[in-house]
């Protein structure tokens, strides 16, 4: 049956005979909150804003705008941090935020099933009723979506290479409006949560036929389709745990140390931060940061001694060892707290698996905003990296001392995910030169040789010039999975 629309007027109707007139939102009000999120991107003002309930009222949608060519940005919730959510060419903002189950808990297979619309805050909440602990980036937004977290790549903290790649399998509703399964997951049409009893498959392979879709959906910024279900990786909560730090003077000498504690397979949470955002985390207020981040050490590894299911106490017993003769190999130090903040051991370990408490996000206490910088090296390049970026930042009149460094260790150090974090005031006269600055720093450091793997603000641009056949390839699928460019248009340069 034809749903062809002509006017914007039927294309509410036909949306509304959908999901419910009381879920597709056109006031003027309403539709300004959905214009921006949390980035610094340009608002742009959706037509509609259309909340949906579940997987048969997505594919509903997206059949319509599909054969009506009609925009789709899905949204999860309004803390994105990109820009990704806005929608460049107006059309329709689907607002899946409404979609909150989480049906189904394996934690023989540490795995949990939720849709778009489950925070941190919630999925922290329910998993510790059973014993455990969702995989978190470091101190996300508490009103964030986990899934929306996992597809724009944000690393989880624990180095452990099994929790590396948090997705095993899931649910997507292409640009034509058409369900398509992952892995284990399309093993049958029956509901996700059904599947492990009812067949063979217990959801955890994320393989399949034909090519690595996963991958592919990941860092896409909902231009392939809609993910109306996924199932995650997660972990047991510990018996016994205990946060350490390792303080240094110059980022070149914790490289050792640091590859030494990964090579050893120390510690569960482990990453490093320079003493500004180590300041932005635990001060107690704004007005605190900069004198505490000028008494914090200049840089510092934050390692989460843990002890799981089996033997904790031995488990840490035998890590707390094997750091300090870790230290004594480099000659640094390893304690337990730091001089200008004696608690932070024990508010970090409250804090290793949850949202961010505060209503100003840390890495906005400052100044209201943060641009960020984000790509992954090896951590014997970063020093070099960090190095360039302070000098173009001192070059563009920018305070040095309030940049922010986050070093993230994947796979035990394979490589590391590595932000470059630039506070600033977004209703200050001087945004637009911090802008420039963003985007001139961004592509000195992608041509000094680190590997930019989220193609978020210009970067896209800078990327897909340097990899065409890639981008060519990433045309070719999109065409074949919203072929009338339904689904996000304008973003990745789709």
């Amino acid at each position: 049956m034809s749903t062809s629309v002509s006017t914007l007027s039927t294309m509410i109707e036909a949306i509304a005979g959908v999901v419910g007139k009381g879920q597709v939102i056109t006031d003027a009000a309403a539709l300004n909150k959905y214009s921006c999120d949390t980035s610094l991107m340009t608002p742009r003002m959706p037509d509609m804003v259309v909340k949906v309930a579940n997987t048969s009222q997505v594919q509903g949608v997206m059949k319509i705008a599909n054969e009506n060519s009609y925009p789709v940005v899905p949204r999860s919730s309004r803390t994105g941090t990109y820009g990704s959510g806005i929608p460049a060419e107006g059309g329709i903002i689907l607002d899946l935020s409404g979609m909150k189950r989480i049906p189904r808990t394996d934690t023989r297979n540490r795995w949990v099933l939720i849709e778009p619309g489950v925070t941190f805050g919630e999925l922290r909440d329910d998993l510790a009723k059973r014993g455990m602990q969702p995989l978190n980036p470091l101190l996300p937004r508490k009103d964030k979506s986990v899934i929306t977290s996992v597809l724009e790549r944000e690393p989880v903290l624990t180095a452990k290479t099994e929790c590396d790649e948090p997705i095993r399998t899931m649910e997507v509703v292409w640009g034509t409006g058409e369900l398509f399964r992952t892995g284990a997951m399309a093993v049958d049409t029956m509901p996700a949560e059904d599947i492990p009893d009812k067949t063979k498959s217990d959801l955890c392979s994320v393989g399949g036929p034909g090519i690595d879709w996963w991958r592919m959906l990941t860092g896409c910024q909902g231009t392939f389709g809609v993910v109306t279900i996924m199932n995650v990786k997660i972990f047991h909560q510990p018996l016994k745990q205990k946060v350490v730090f390792l303080p240094f003077n110059s980022l070149e000498d914790a490289v050792m140390p640091f590859y030494t504690i990964q090579r050893r397979e120390i510690g569960h949470e482990c990453f490093l931060l320079n003493g500004y955002n180590l300041a932005a985390i635990l001060a107690e207020s704004e007005a605190e940061i900069p004198e505490l981040a000028r008494k914090l050490p200049p840089y510092c590894i934050v390692l989460n001694l843990w002890g799981g299911q089996f033997f904790p106490e031995d488990r840490v017993a035998y890590e707390e060892k094997a750091v300090t003769e870790i230290a004594d190999q480099y000659k640094c130090a390893v304690t337990q707290g730091l001089q200008a903040a004696p608690e932070a051991s024990e508010r970090l370990q409250g804090m290793l698996t949850s949202p961010w408490p505060g209503e100003v996000y840390w890495k906005e206490r400052q100044l209201g905003g943060c641009l960020d910088i984000v790509f992954e090296s090896g951590m014997d390049k970063v020093p070099a990296y960090w190095n360039l970026f302070k000098q173009l930042a001192g070059e563009n009149g920018l305070a040095t001392g309030s940049l922010g460094l986050y070093i993230q260790p994947r796979q035990r150090a394979r490589v590391c995910h590595v932000e470059f974090n630039i506070p600033c005031d977004p209703q200050s006269a001087g945004i637009e030169k911090v802008k420039a600055f963003h985007k001139r720093a961004s592509e000195s450091v992608m041509n000094a040789g680190a590997f930019f793997y989220r193609p978020y603000y210009d970067w896209a641009d800078m990327i897909y010039s340097r990899s065409g056949y890639t981008f060519e390839t990433i045309k070719k699928l999109k065409k074949i999975v919203d072929p009338n460019r339904t689904l996000n248009p304008g973003r990745i340069n789709l």
